[in-house]
Parts: C-alpha cells; structure tokens; sequence
C-alpha cells in the first residue's frame, strides 16, 4: 500500500497523467488533443523529476511537451478547413 504522501504524489501524477494522455486519444478536436498530449507529457516529466532523473525529465519535456506538441499545432493549422456536414451541428464553412 501506499504509505507515504511521496508515494500518493506519484500516484496522483500517474493517474492525472494517464486521464490526459486517454484524453488526447478520445478528443475529436485535434488541437484539444494535441494540448492534452502536451500536458500529459509535461506530467511525465515531472514524475521522471520526482524519481531522479532530471536529464530525462528535461528532455522529455522539451522534446515532446514542447517542439512535438508545437509541430502538430502547426500542422494542424495549415490544414484547409473541413467543410461542415449538414446537422452535424457546426458552423459551415464558405470557400
């Protein structure tokens, strides 16, 4: 069991964690999705942190929380947008 308040930090962050990365999966946005992939990554980061390693935190939140996650925004924003299907409940788009 899980005697510490250390050990209930780090299974907080593993669940908060495993929350945003199921989240970032099941979003139909994708730009939600992209953020709840950052977000998750930033939460790994700080578990790696916590459990000692501070280069792999560093890293794995400047490569995947950071310049990752900015280059699928920047993808995403490049995309023509999608014409809306009628009754689907969106705003249509004129081109």
């Amino acid at each position: 069991m899980i005697s510490t308040p250390f050990g209930l930090l780090q299974l907080a962050l593993v669940l908060l964690m495993l929350v945003f990365f199921a989240l970032a999966v099941e979003y139909r946005r994708l730009v939600f999705g992209v953020v709840s992939f950052a977000v998750a990554n930033g939460l790994l980061s700080l578990l790696f942190f916590i459990l000692g390693a501070p280069y792999v935190a560093v890293f794995n939140f400047s490569v995947f929380s950071g310049a990752v996650a900015i280059l699928f925004l920047a993808v995403i924003n490049m995309e023509r947008p999608e014409e809306a299907v009628p009754g689907d409940g969106g705003s249509e788009v004129t081109t």
